[in-house]
């Protein structure tokens, strides 16, 4: 399987990293972070990078032609039975509907959440609780005490394409 979109991923990843190292290096040397913005900010790179992630994922799964239920739950995992794929797939999709649950929840009315919204908040609970900073929060828990560096993500990133290719090629 020929792999289109591995060294753009690198390449914004890496960008992206170079950001968020400057404000780590501010959250490190503030008395206040979060009243600073910082968090924020920091949020937000890891927020669009798990977005140019799960663009990627979804590149590859369509080019190998797997559906997405078997290729999210294809390994590594991050926790017992639940895959590296599954969660970042959810942590990007928290980042582009937060916004949109927040306007559900605090409408007034009892709509509450539904569909996709709950199963995306179930996922991502699978492996942080949804609180402030859940992007920044899952990949705290995803890097297991590594610096935070999306492209610290790129070993278990590229071993799911690998298992992905081999199992598709089992498939055929």
């Amino acid at each position: 399987m020929i792999d289109l979109h591995a060294r753009d991923l690198v390449w914004y990843l890496n960008l992206l990293d170079t950001e968020l190292k400057k404000i780590n290096a501010a959250i490190a040397a503030s008395r206040d972070p979060v009243s600073d913005g910082l968090c924020d900010r920091g949020e937000y790179l890891v927020g669009t990078g798990l977005m140019a992630i799960q663009h990627y994922l979804n590149s590859v799964r369509c080019l190998a032609q797997v559906k997405p239920n078997v290729a999210y739950a294809t390994p590594p995992f991050v926790k017992s039975n639940f895959s590296y794929a599954s969660a970042l797939n959810a942590g990007a999709n928290y980042w582009k509907h937060q916004e949109e649950w927040f306007e559900i929840l605090y409408s007034g009315e009892d709509l509450g959440l539904k569909g996709h919204a709950l199963d995306t908040l179930a996922k991502l609970e699978k492996v942080t609780p949804w609180e402030d900073y859940s992007c920044t929060n899952l990949l705290a828990i995803m890097l297991d005490g590594k610096e935070l560096e999306l492209s610290a993500l790129l070993p278990k990133i590229f071993e799911w394409r690998d298992n992905l290719k081999n199992s598709a090629d089992l498939l055929r």
